[in-house]
């Protein structure tokens, strides 16, 4: 075989160093059994099989079918319906728009009058209306007696134990950290009631760390909101500031605002972190550093701009730590020193949430010196001042409970048997009181070791309120009765308080002086929020004296193989395990390892190496006393000496999906709480690495569609073209540079090719500048156009059914790589050559230049899948809604939409640029005698984008957003040179280089195509 050189770009660390495995995997064109089942009947069984088939296709029940007798008032027949409404989670409320379709929400989008959501999304608020159709939701209240479940009713409950439990010694409360004014409210009445209670929260994730670094910093509980919108240099320290903040989608928005280079104003990142995220992605520098080391990296900033600024107060002295002897580490963070001072008043510093206090208040300070509080960042007083952290509120319940203090307990919503410090025992301490209520959406692992429980009510199901990041109170309102019978928080309280009222009458009790009136009160269910209720900016107010001592591993003097770092996060589509059982996440490729149906530990190339370790070696990872067997996932730009575990897998009472040990169905991936201690929140030092002998198959989705040694060669080739990127410098220089980077003939077609199309010419625009690879799009796909969820064994065969995918390729050194992502979706090409193969013309173009399916025509021969280049074309291979045949299941059903076609076994399916919407739009125009404005058409993943990355429109309207994005000069065709003429055209990518950093690679050689 000939040697291939080093890629500039590359998928994976196995197509970089051409791997026996990647070879081996690139000689077979199909995937292994692309073509079969898991298993091939012999022909007797075929026989007996067809014979039983036909026999049974006479059989089906009498159904009946009734019309409504009277319509709901404002209700019309196959016409949606928009509320506004609230979703909390993390203890932040983002503002959301539900869309109904006759009582039935089916699909969730922003609300760009809210300040948390400004009109985006997560892949958690896109999912969450599968959460609610959950056939393994609970149905209703279950009373557990020597383990044995037995159904009990509202009524007993309340008898049995709410009653009791509101009155008597040793009652308390554990409820998940809410920012809900009502339940607030009801708490204050019900410990004046009962002052006996004992009321805990508690959160998995949370931002206790930055609210105490305020306290360290100024003696006070204070929240900071960024204007990013405002900042030109932005420094993110281990924190995924774009995706993994409350505030997420409002912060990607303003962020990607500043990333048009056409503007002239491009602001520049830099991030500093242990493991990949979303936000480091999209950094212009990147600097892959263990997470113990960030303390002292801040250190180092502040000894570096202090005497710069002419700051007040002592500054941090200049940390002697050994990683400062890396050149490489030492340039970046001067650099960045550098950048800040230039910028005052016009930056921002930022730190994760599971850094500890002391870096957040020396983050505190620098934002201090360089002037930013109050320019690009605003503090705000929190609500509550003194409340301990929700580590030390669940250490002190579980304290209590083995004290014998605690005879009765109420749960509300959480899941603490699985998630809480895995040192502190919960489920045991839970087994020594008396009497154990816990409220949930599922019979989960905390329910099963309670005497009690009770459904609790989808927040789609129930009224609500909650603060945004900023603490503008969010309202909720229901869209859909309870399905099975369950309470909110605010309902259980309420009633624990002998309250009769409604939680609409509750909630109106709560922010009576703010919209006292009807009226008022419409406008703030209407548009979702109550104005005027923001958290009260704190003017500039002084730094405490700050002494920070570093020492021993915080100084990076051990050696990375000596002694690892384990850093724990909430997973990217899990988060904290609450939705193992959405089978759209667990399908759903992870952001940067492209990870299905799994877990693994995350380690860097150089560590790999020393340890011995490759992808899919099962390994025992120890730390704290506590371990665990998982498969290793080799990921580039992982900090050296440092491994990474996401929470939320290895669920046991997760449900049919996510793992059911009652059901018999297997985890998904492995528990990692286990390795999380009260020592060990968020990461620690001695964690240990050692292989069992065991291998595990990952379902990973990036290393597709590799043929041969000359296919990889090409796609090599292909890469840069396929992903064009360049600098602020490049652009000025050439602003058409991304047009350069291809040379080839004259174009020419077989077909004559329409001159022009009357009416509509619909098109797509998709910014490589502004995509952050987050998946919210892929999620809102799938919910918008009915896409099956096919398991991890189809997976693994290259079967998986997204519509849209994100390729993610990286860039660089293994070690410190950079990283592109790039959404794919069908191209809608104007010389199809799926259209051009079609034996039975199921794939035609439309009069507005639309690549159609005709499902109905399609016999499934594949050869258009084989004829895309950009290969996004999906093949139903099995009918994978045929579970809902169970009555069980038929619930499922209700989060379809209805204006798409389910498809069946045997046809092929794609991305149809939401052609229902389309629709939609044109007859409502067409009713009302006008024409079409522009963005008044929106894709579900257009709409589902958080930075604005995708835009939709039509192309023969001059003035539209597309257009004018289209006929930008950075704006090329993907795999352009093959003449298939793409609807979609991609924007480059062009980073912001700061000069010191930048490398000098010289300019992308053109392909000639």
């Amino acid at each position: 075989m000939s040697q291939v050189k080093k890629p500039k770009f590359w998928r994976s660390l196995a197509e970089r160093d051409n791997t026996e495995d990647f070879r081996e995997r690139a000689q077979r064109e199909f995937f292994v059994k692309a073509d079969e089942g898991p298993t091939v009947p012999g022909r007797r069984r075929f026989l007996q099989l067809m014979g039983a088939s036909l026999a049974l296709s006479g059989c089906f029940p009498e159904d009946r079918l009734l019309p409504a007798s009277k319509r709901p008032e404002g209700t019309i027949p196959g016409r949606p319906e928009f509320f506004a409404t609230t979703m909390e989670l993390g203890g932040v409320g983002v503002g959301l728009i539900a869309r109904s379709y006759e009582g039935r929400p089916i699909k969730i989008e922003g609300n760009p009058a809210h300040t948390t959501s400004v009109g985006g999304t997560s892949v958690f608020h896109q999912a969450s209306v599968l959460e609610m159709y959950d056939p393994d939701r609970s149905k209703g209240v279950a009373r557990f007696a020597g383990g044995k479940r037995e159904s009990s009713t509202w009524a007993e409950f309340d008898s049995g134990f709410l009653k009791a439990w509101a009155t008597g010694d040793g009652a308390a409360v554990l409820a998940e950290g809410s920012s809900s004014p009502t339940l607030a409210d009801l708490k204050r009445r019900l410990i004046e009631k009962a002052p006996q209670l004992k009321w805990y929260d508690y959160q998995t994730v949370n931002w206790d760390n930055e609210r105490e670094g305020a306290k360290l910093a100024f003696g006070r509980a204070l929240r900071s909101e960024l204007k990013l919108a405002l900042a030109d240099v932005v420094v993110t320290l281990d924190c995924d500031l774009l995706s993994g903040h409350p505030s997420a989608p409002a912060y990607a928005r303003d962020f990607a605002g500043r990333r048009t280079p056409e503007a002239g104003n491009l602001n520049r990142l830099y991030t500093i972190e242990s493991a990949f995220s979303s936000t480091g992605g999209a950094a212009d520098h990147r600097l892959p550093l263990r997470s113990e080391l960030i303390k002292a990296a801040v250190a180092y900033l502040d000894a570096v701009v202090s005497p710069q600024v002419n700051a007040t107060g002592t500054p941090q002295p200049s940390p002697q730590a050994a990683f400062l002897g890396d050149a490489t580490a030492k340039r970046f963070l001067d650099t960045v020193a550098k950048d800040l001072v230039a910028h005052r008043g016009s930056s921002i510093v930022v730190a994760g949430s599971g850094q500890p206090p002391e870096v957040h208040a020396l983050v505190h300070r620098l934002n201090g010196i360089l002037g930013n509080v109050g320019k690009t960042l605003i503090l705000r007083e929190e609500v509550e001042q003194e409340r301990a952290t929700y580590a030390e509120q669940i250490a002190q319940l579980t304290a209590a409970m083995n004290a014998g203090q605690v005879k009765s307990l109420l749960i509300l919503g959480g899941n603490p048997a699985y998630n809480a410090p895995s040192d502190l025992q919960f489920g045991a301490a839970l087994a020594k009181v008396q009497q154990a209520a816990h409220a949930s959406l599922y019979e989960d692992e905390t329910s099963q070791l309670c005497h009690w429980h009770v459904p609790l009510a989808h927040w789609l199901e129930s009224f609500g309120d909650a603060r945004a990041w900023d603490g503008t109170v969010s309202l909720a309102q229901p869209l859909i009765a309870p399905l099975y019978g369950g309470r909110s928080a605010i309902e259980l309280i309420a009633t624990a308080l002998g309250e009769k009222e409604p939680p609409l009458a509750l909630i109106q009790r709560t922010h009576g002086e703010r919209i006292a009136g009807e009226a008022l009160w419409r406008r703030a269910i209407h548009d979702g929020i109550i104005e005027g209720t923001e958290l009260e900016v704190v003017p500039l107010v002084a730094l405490k004296e700050l002494n920070v001592p570093l020492a021993g591993r915080e100084l990076g003097g051990i050696a990375a193989t000596d002694e690892l770092e384990l850093t724990i996060a909430p997973d990217s589509k899990l988060y904290d395990g609450r939705y193992s059982n959405l089978g759209w996440l667990q399908e759903h490729p992870d952001t940067i390892s492209k990870l299905t149906w799994d877990n693994a530990v995350w380690v860097g190339p150089s560590t790999a190496a020393a340890l011995g370790v490759t992808d899919g070696d099962v390994v025992t990872l120890s730390a704290g006393g506590q371990s665990v067997d998982i498969p290793v996932l080799i990921i580039p730009g992982q900090a050296k000496g440092s491994v990474r575990v996401h929470l939320g897998y290895g669920r046991s009472a997760a449900g049919q999906i996510g793992g059911s040990k009652a059901h018999g169905v297997a985890p998904v991936g492995v528990d990692t709480y286990q390795l999380r201690t009260t020592k060990l929140l968020s990461f620690g030092a001695g964690a240990s690495l050692k292989k069992t002998g065991k291998f595990a198959k990952l379902a990973t989705t990036q290393d597709k569609h590799s043929i041969d040694d000359l296919g990889a060669n090409y796609i090599q080739e292909r890469i840069p073209v396929l992903v064009r990127e360049g600098t602020v410098a490049e652009f000025k220089k050439d602003p058409a540079f991304a047009k350069h980077r291809v040379h080839h003939p004259p174009l020419l077609s077989l077909w004559k090719p329409p001159t022009s199309y009357e009416g509509h010419r619909w098109g797509m625009s998709i910014d490589l500048n502004k995509c952050l690879g987050c998946g919210a799009c892929a999620i809102s796909c799938q919910a918008e156009n009915n896409i099956p969820v096919v398991g991890k064994e189809r997976v693994l065969f290259g079967r998986e059914m997204s519509w849209l995918r994100i390729d993610r390729y990286f860039k660089g050194d293994p070690e410190s790589p950079a990283i592109a992502s790039q959404p794919i979706s069908c191209q809608q090409c104007e010389n199809a050559p799926c259209e051009q193969v079609c034996p039975v013309g199921a794939t035609v173009h439309s009069s507005e230049g639309l690549n159609d399916m005709t499902y109905n025509r399609c016999i499934g021969t594949r050869y258009c899948a084989n004829n895309c280049p950009y290969k996004v074309r999906r093949f139903n291979y099995f009918n994978y809604h045929m579970d809902m045949k169970e009555k069980a299941n038929q619930v499922k059903g209700m989060v379809f939409n209805p204006e798409v076609t389910v498809r069946f076994r045997g046809v092929m399916e794609k991305c149809t640029y939401c052609v229902q919407r389309i629709q939609a739009v044109k007859i409502e125009a067409k009713n009302h005698r006008r024409k079409l404005e522009d963005g008044e058409i929106r894709s579900a993943c257009e709409e589902a984008c958080s930075t604005g990355a995708i835009v939709f429109g039509d192309l023969n309207d001059t003035q539209s957003q597309v257009r004018k994005l289209q006929d930008l000069p950075r704006a090329y065709a993907l795999l352009g040179q093959l003449n298939v003429r793409p609807r979609t055209l991609y924007l480059a990518k062009v980073t912001n280089p700061h000069p010191d950093l930048e490398q000098k690679e010289g300019a992308e050689p053109a392909h000639h195509g």
